[in-house]
């Protein structure tokens, strides 16, 4: 089983989420990989041209610091 957590600034980089994230994971007997993926906007777009609301609209891209945060919260490489 792989894990794939989208990090979204000021949404699910928060410590108290991650560290839930972390309890869960240790529990998982299947697990072979953890991967975090950075948010990002470039499908704003297909929102707009299909005349929805971007939700996320202010929320800024996942920089390699927010990344690199978030994995030393989960204890992982």
């Amino acid at each position: 089983m792989w894990i794939r957590q989208v990090i979204i600034p000021g949404i699910t980089d928060n410590t108290e989420d991650l560290l839930e994230l972390k309890s869960f994971i240790a529990k998982l007997k299947s697990l072979k990989k953890v991967e975090l993926l950075p948010y990002h906007d470039m499908g704003k777009f297909k929102w707009q041209k299909l005349g929805f609301k971007y939700e996320l609209e202010n929320i800024p891209n996942a920089t390699n610091e927010d990344i690199q945060k978030s994995k030393e919260i989960l204890g992982i490489s």
